[in-house]
């Protein structure tokens, strides 16, 4: 009897030896940690943000040029190199309107890329007045190369055209004020990052001998700037690239070359504001840490009947030596 119960207790002790790795684990859980920068952040909208004019950049590409997303991009990288990692997603496209934007939300091919972002920035709203702003630069006789023929200009029609064309701003601007409503109301309902809209700087201010180019631009823009200011209470931040950007048109710009895309300067500039409104703001980021191996409840019962296998064991063991003194 005694040998067959030291038998059993045996084969029992050396079953869990040969499962000792199932009677052990590991006790996991989640650490939130913050960080300044987002680690994965998304930007959307026009050429401004797709990097339109810089060395390095195509209209199917807009990853290998100095754009302030690239910029940010390596940054961001290097700074959280070694904890959470980094990622940036552009998908602007040159010569995208506000109309645009909402089609491309709609269109469910960013769902992917909004669902698990931290940061939403949105650069709109030039392309809705960059026609009308042209026509009127048109009207004026001012070419390509910047130079006025007043010779050859009809200011009777002029006029008539700066007239239709106010029209035509205001519409544009009514339906771009829906639009961000719209565009923002897209947004938060793909994703829980933060949204960010940027202004739009004027670069018609270089035009300063075209007294009424300017005010025109200045007014229309001005406008389209106060309406992304004013609906921030749907649920962005704004991103005042406008007032970095007053007064140095011709800097930051390629406004002397006929093109109204910020240059490499003035996409360093831009860099800057985003990583202002980013470190405002503050992010965090999860990961799953591992404590030390400790007993499963499987190794505590385990062991449990081990102890009792080897308690039953003397017992037996006691009483039987009892026995055999009596029988004596």
């Amino acid at each position: 009897m005694f040998r067959r119960i030291a038998a059993a207790v045996s084969a029992a002790i050396l079953s869990v030896s040969l499962v000792s790795c199932s009677m052990t684990e590991k006790t996991a859980k989640e650490v939130v940690y913050s960080t300044e920068v987002p680690p994965k952040m998304l930007f959307l909208g026009d050429s401004i943000a797709a990097g339109y004019g810089l060395e390095g950049y195509t209209d199917t590409d807009n990853y290998h040029c100095r754009s302030y997303s690239n910029i940010l991009k390596d940054e961001y990288a290097e700074e959280l190199r070694g904890k959470c990692g980094h990622t940036m997603v552009n998908k602007a496209v040159s010569g995208a309107t506000s109309n645009d934007l909402i089609e491309q939300l709609r269109s469910g091919e960013l769902d992917g890329d909004l669902a698990d972002c931290d940061a939403i920035v949105v650069s709109i709203g030039g392309n809705d007045l960059l026609g009308i702003m042209l026509d009127l630069l048109g009207s004026m006789g001012i070419s390509e190369s910047g130079s006025f023929d007043s010779g050859n200009i009809d200011f009777f029609s002029a006029a008539a055209l700066l007239l239709s064309i106010d029209g035509d701003a205001n519409k544009a601007l009514e339906q771009f004020e829906l639009n961000i409503k719209t565009i923002v109301a897209e947004l938060s309902g793909r994703t829980e990052g933060t949204i960010y809209i940027q202004t739009l700087y004027d670069p018609l201010e270089y035009y300063t001998k075209f007294k009424r180019v300017t005010e025109f631009s200045s007014e229309k823009i001005g406008r389209l700037n106060e309406m992304i200011t004013e609906n921030s209470s749907c649920g962005y931040k704004v991103i005042d690239v406008a007032a970095d950007f007053k007064g140095r048109a011709g800097s930051l710009t390629n406004i002397a070359a006929f093109d109204i895309h910020p240059n490499a300067q003035g996409h360093e500039l831009i860099a800057k504001d985003v990583d202002a409104a980013f470190r405002s703001t503050g992010f965090t980021y999860t990961t799953t840490e591992y404590g030390d191996r400790k007993l499963s409840s499987e190794g505590r019962i385990a062991i449990a009947g081990i102890i009792a296998g080897i308690a039953l064991l003397a017992v037996v063991g006691l009483a039987l030596l009892i026995r055999k003194k009596k029988e004596k």
